[in-house]
């Protein structure tokens, strides 16, 4: 009895450290999933409700008619994500999962620009996925020198050349996927956070209560 007791208390364990390992394997994309859905919950529904809500006469409600484009733009987007994180190498998942952060640090700081900030920093992260993706395909599938030149017609030493000039712009590949493309994500961010932050309004407040502190003045 003690025995066996002991042998499911291992498997006890060993199922933990497992989930554990899969978890911190998985924590960037898991970050960047997390990111999507509070950034689809809280900002995507604000922007169509706010753009879409029509107040119906005699004091009857209100009614929401935009379209839910802003949310099916985050799902594809996260879509994509998902696919180049899963097949990219390090440390491309974890840039990933710094660029969801940003994102939503971003809508949380400038939330006068959420429209913009909403469908720019969508787009650029569905190009870096794409530019990921490539990338990966591009290394998996690439046919090797001769085959290639062989297909194009080419001999002799042509061979070496088109190596070389494979493996020299390969580095360049890396440095625009691990250095240029981010460094430009988060330069858009700190560029309109730095735009904002000294003008008549504060961080953290959206147009209508910009408007409100006009009307009032200030006072309350």
């Amino acid at each position: 009895m003690e025995k066996s007791f002991g042998d499911l208390l291992i498997i006890w364990a060993n199922g933990w450290l497992a989930a554990a390992y899969w978890l911190l394997d998985n924590a960037a994309l898991l970050i960047a999933v997390a990111s999507a859905i509070w950034i689809t919950r809280r900002h995507d529904r604000y922007v169509q409700r706010v753009t879409g809500q029509r107040t119906l006469r005699y004091a009857r409600g209100s009614r929401v008619i935009a379209s839910n484009r802003s949310t099916l733009e985050t799902v594809v987007t996260l879509g994509l994500w998902i696919c180049a994180a899963l097949v990219a190498a390090s440390p491309i998942p974890a840039i990933g999962a710094l660029m969801w952060l940003a994102f939503i640090a971003a809508l949380h700081l400038v939330p006068q620009e959420r429209d913009n900030i909403l469908f720019r920093q969508k787009i650029m992260i569905a190009l870096y996925a794409l530019l990921v993706i490539a990338f990966r395909l591009a290394m998996a599938y690439a046919p090797e020198p001769d085959q290639l030149l062989q297909m194009l017609g080419g001999e002799g030493d042509a061979a070496a050349v088109f190596a070389t000039v494979r493996g020299s712009l390969l580095p360049y590949a890396m440095l625009i996927l691990w250095v240029m493309y981010p460094l430009g994500y988060f330069g858009v961010i700190a560029q309109r956070f730095l735009i904002n932050r000294g003008s008549l309004f504060k961080a953290r407040r959206n147009i209508a209560e910009v408007i409100g502190d006009l009307r009032t003045r200030g006072e309350k």
